[in-house]
């Protein structure tokens, strides 16, 4: 089918603008509240104390109540504006690849291809060097990354040893993670448009935003609506929809919060059909022992029936 959502890069944006908004206009709150502040200290002579007693007692004190104030929300107001700015730049300068990205699986391989590459190199640079004991004329290694080793080194940190162990063994984790992402990804790619009908409401695959949906003919209760949030599912109002991302484990998900069978696996075509076709695999759905404990889904999180 597809994958992810074509307003990908729209929505990025968009939430770039909005926070930028929220940003600007939290500091045009600060700015104004600090200026009121600083117009009513000027009418104030530097210095002056309150005249107990004089008839200017009781404005001099409402006064400097509101200068107190206009300063406290101006700093509040600062503090809100610097928020939004640093969440603004951090969607901005944010390369993490989401599922959400319609190029996320071209961006997976690029990622991948460059993790091995990483990992040849840091074993070819710790060969050479446990068999020259240097790393002069080292072909795997740049001049940069030499310095950064020497200067490792000089430190006392993992000496003779180009790249330590744990550099490998996390960088090997993520090649595994990335597999992992593209092994569910191009499960998605394969996963059919679905709706399925349950007593209430109905569960829906919607592939322009890669949501598996669940739409209820009412609201549903408190404790339906705490079994699906522990679920990873989220009220989305725009959608007026209970919604996760779309996998073929959070479809199953679904299906077992609402007491339904999973669809079933799409029959394979006969051999003399004309638009025959390899059938895609199903994952199994998942179950219950006899005894009626709750068991957990392919990626890990607990089912709970709604039941």
């Amino acid at each position: 089918m597809s994958i992810g959502r074509e307003d990908y890069q729209e929505r990025k944006e968009a939430r770039i603008d909005r926070m930028e908004e929220r940003a600007a206009r939290a500091q045009a709150e600060s700015d104004a509240a600090y200026h009121a502040a600083h117009e009513i200290m000027r009418l104030i002579p530097p210095g002056q104390p309150i005249l107990v007693g004089h008839h200017s007692e009781r404005r001099h004190r409402r006064d400097l109540d509101k200068i107190d104030r206009n300063m406290r929300k101006s700093i509040e107001a600062g503090e809100k504006s610097a928020y939004y700015a640093s969440r603004a730049a951090s969607a901005a300068s944010n390369h993490a690849i989401s599922s959400d990205d319609p190029d996320a699986v071209e961006k997976l391989e690029a990622k991948l291809s460059d993790l091995q590459i990483l990992q040849a190199t840091m074993k070819a640079v710790n060969a050479y060097y446990r068999k020259h004991k240097t790393l002069d004329d080292c072909p795997d290694l740049t001049p940069e990354t030499r310095r950064s080793i020497e200067t490792s080194w000089a430190r006392g940190w993992y000496v003779g040893i180009p790249f330590p162990p744990y550099e490998l063994s996390n960088n090997n984790a993520e090649i595994k993670r990335t597999k992992d992402r593209l092994a569910l990804l191009r499960q998605v790619d394969q996963m059919e448009h679905i709706e399925l009908d349950f007593d209430g409401g109905q569960i829906v695959t919607n592939e322009d935003i890669n949501r598996v949906q669940i739409l209820f003919d009412e609201k549903p209760d408190e404790a339906t609506r705490s079994k699906l949030k522990s679920n990873g599912f989220r009220w989305s109002r725009t959608e007026g929809a209970w919604q996760t991302q779309r996998t073929p484990q959070s479809l199953r998900r679904a299906c077992y919060l609402l007491g339904i069978g999973p669809p079933e696996p799409v029959p394979a075509p006969t051999a003399d059909s004309d638009d025959a076709q390899e059938a895609a695999p199903q994952d199994e759905p998942a179950s219950t022992d006899t005894t009626g404990e709750i068991q957990t889904a392919a990626d890990g999180q607990a089912l709970f029936p709604l039941a």
